[in-house]
């Protein structure tokens, strides 16, 4: 019984321990009330909020509210990890962001969200290879500071229109050209936007963030009662008109490459339940080896 005792005690001593690591990696749903409306805003797994106590948080923050287009942010995280860094001062270009926003300018859903998103997301809808195309052609001259420009439609489904923009934003003293990939969907009459930015680079990084902001979508929508097409439903989202030669580039995103598949989102929660499965098979198993034991 000294043995079972020990592993009890081992077990309820890392929990307290797993449990905070788990908390420290995966920030909480928020409840938001917008147009008469209650919504669900998760967090992706490993981003952190940017909090308005924090310095270096606040120059991001008062740089992206001058962005143009009015909209209410219900939520702006960014990876932990680069987080910690440009809160440390250690890097000064800006950070990937990722803004939940409530575009009130675009009025209400409706019954139809299929034309709703036709009407938010107006224009041509180019696929994926031909937005990467021009934005590899340099950054659009239309854009300049606080004034989106558009690179283009990447798709519109059922779900959501996703497109990619620049746009110029002062951020503390210095002017930097960012890309916007946007996901514009609804829940219920309530129009949302999914918008990831970051540092323009050559163009190619718009593949790894439309990849993202379709992530952002499913999640969001999964998170206020919708089925998700990452787990529940894997079935390709069926798109408005196919896009001409669309295919997927061989760029690998670097050094912002996250997975976002099963065992990344539910990682905490699998080793937290091997913990502690283990440590009770041990504990049985020793318990039933001493009842076996032959008597002296």
């Amino acid at each position: 019984m000294r043995y079972l005792f020990a592993i009890t005690v081992a077990a309820l001593c890392l929990l307290p321990a797993a449990a905070p690591a788990q908390d420290r990696q995966q920030a909480t749903t928020l409840k938001v009330e917008v147009g008469g409306e209650t919504v669900a805003v998760p967090a992706p797994f490993g981003y952190c909020d940017l909090e308005t106590a924090n310095r270096r948080d606040r120059v991001l923050i008062e740089g992206l509210d001058r962005l143009p287009q009015q909209d209410r942010v219900l939520r702006r995280l960014s990876p932990c990890d680069e987080l910690q860094s440009w809160r440390a001062d250690k890097v000064q270009e800006p950070i990937e962001v990722v803004q939940v926003l409530w575009p009130a300018r675009l009025g209400t859903v409706g019954d139809d969200r299929r034309a709703f998103l036709r009407r938010a997301a107006p224009g041509e809808m180019m696929g994926q290879a031909r937005v990467i195309e021009l934005a590899r052609q340099g950054f659009p001259s239309g854009a300049e500071e606080t004034t989106f420009a558009n690179i283009g439609v990447i798709e519109r489904t059922e779900r959501a229109a996703v497109q990619a923009q620049a746009v110029v934003a002062r951020i503390g003293d210095r002017s930097f050209r960012l890309v916007a990939v946007s996901g514009t969907t609804a829940v219920g009459p309530t129009p949302l936007i999914t918008q990831v930015l970051s540092p323009y680079g050559d163009g190619s990084e718009v593949e790894w963030m439309a990849r993202d902001a379709r992530e952002h979508v499913d999640r969001l929508l999964s998170t206020n009662g919708e089925a998700s097409r990452r787990f529940g439903d894997r079935r390709a989202p069926r798109p408005e008109e196919a896009p001409p030669g669309d295919v997927r580039t061989r760029k690998v995103r670097l050094p912002r490459e996250r997975s976002t598949g099963f065992f990344d989102i539910y990682g905490g929660e699998i080793a937290l339940g091997l913990l502690v499965g283990g440590a009770a098979l041990i504990a049985i198993g020793l318990l039933v080896a001493r009842r076996l034991k032959p008597a002296p």
